[in-house]
């Protein structure tokens, strides 16, 4: 007779969730024909930036981030779309279904990528590859987007694992090895070294993870990091006690645009603010939302980014009575002689809107007019003689 031990069972066990390049997935999910095609989301030609690349692009050296100039200079044939957040909206929320399914506690760090809490699922699931790749089956047959799985004992460690493994990858780091994992990876890929204090480090002669343990460094580490030493040696052995925050909820809501051409017109910037401020003040009610404050973002021609922040009398989530808060955030941020090539708008510290925000009779106007948005566009229509606007 044959004996099988059972998997040894994880102290901790955690999965990340990276659904790859999925504004550029989304696309070939709403359109097929695209699919492996060299398609991109982002905005048009001289100021626009790529918003996500498909894998089939990448070997042409286009990524997100980059200008969409740029982007078709390397890739002429470049397939370019514009963002469709309602179809993003739409996938993630059937993703949250499937994994509200699947784990006990799941927390959306964006709307694409996840973190779940498996500890208690070993019973179930006791082989952490199996468990990935159910995930990855239930996700692709809910949404048809493809996702990279990373199982390990803490966050920092999936998902870097996550990060090296796309597309369409599974991975597992079982406990013990995560020392081992980590060292031959670039300094970078740790949470909290950015590409300042990575130069800073390479210039010392450290180039891996591995290299932040290593004692001959000590003093040198201790100048540049001080008391934060101690906890980004933790990370660099993969010791990571974060928790999953199931439902973590969000904290601000924002749109921004770049001009094609720099601007100082006052007026314009308005029309521009107000646009995203109808948009966003919708959503805010959809989910049930009202926000407590906003800030207001303004690049200029020279690349110096100011912001200004502002709160309502109470949360908010009707932009005609926001307005005059976003409105004069954007009058104090601009200055005599100034152009602009960046403005964007955040609506901070949301809350759950409170029942009886307004009375009955702007409540029902306001729902019939968030009715028509949904069917025709958040620019076809405003409320008269609800509110006052300035």
């Amino acid at each position: 007779m044959t004996y099988h031990s059972a998997p040894q069972r994880w102290p901790r066990q955690i999965l990340f969730g990276d659904v790859d390049a999925m504004f550029a997935s989304a696309a070939v999910v709403k359109d097929p024909r695209l699919a492996g095609k060299p398609i991109a989301v982002g905005g048009p030609p001289p100021r626009g930036i790529i918003a996500a690349a498909s894998y089939a692009v990448r070997p042409f050296g286009v990524h997100s981030a980059m200008p969409t100039a740029k982007a078709l200079q390397l890739c002429p044939q470049l397939i370019l779309l514009p963002p469709d957040r309602p179809l993003y909206r739409r996938l993630h929320e059937t993703m949250q279904t499937v994994t509200s399914r699947l784990f006990p506690l799941t927390e959306w760090s964006s709307i694409d990528e996840f973190y779940a809490e498996t500890t208690d699922l070993q019973s179930l699931h006791p082989d952490a590859l199996t468990l990935g790749q159910l995930v990855k089956d239930e996700l692709y047959d809910a949404t048809g987007l493809c996702c990279t799985i990373a199982v390990a004992t803490g966050k920092t460690v999936a998902k870097i694992a996550a990060d090296n493994h796309k597309p369409d990858g599974l991975v597992v780091v079982k406990p013990g090895t995560e020392r081992s994992f980590l060292a031959p990876y670039p300094l970078r890929a740790l949470p909290g070294i950015g590409p300042k204090t990575a130069s800073k480090l390479v210039a010392l002669g450290l180039t891996t993870i591995s290299d932040l343990l290593d004692p001959r460094w000590d003093q040198p580490l201790h100048r540049l990091f001080g008391h934060g030493l101690v906890w980004l040696r933790e990370l660099a052995q993969g010791i990571d006690r974060e928790p999953v925050v199931a439902d973590r909820a969000s904290k601000s809501v924002s749109r921004e645009t770049t001009f094609e051409r720099d601007t100082h017109d006052r007026p314009f910037l308005e029309r521009t603010l107000r646009g995203f401020l109808r948009e966003l003040a919708h959503d805010l009610r959809q989910e049930g939302l009202a926000a407590g404050g906003c800030a207001v973002k303004l690049k200029d021609s020279r690349f110096t980014i100011t912001t200004k922040h502002g709160r309502f009398p109470h949360a908010l989530n009707y932009d005609p009575d926001m307005w005059p808060t976003v409105k004069h955030a954007l009058h104090e941020l601009m200055k005599p002689g100034a152009d602009y090539r960046l403005v964007g708008v955040a609506l901070t510290a949301l809350t759950q809107s409170a029942p009886g925000l307004f009375d009955n009779r702007r409540a029902k106007a306001i729902e019939a007019m968030d009715a028509l948005i949904a069917r025709h566009g958040s620019s076809v229509i405003g409320l008269g003689g609800v509110s006052q606007e300035e």
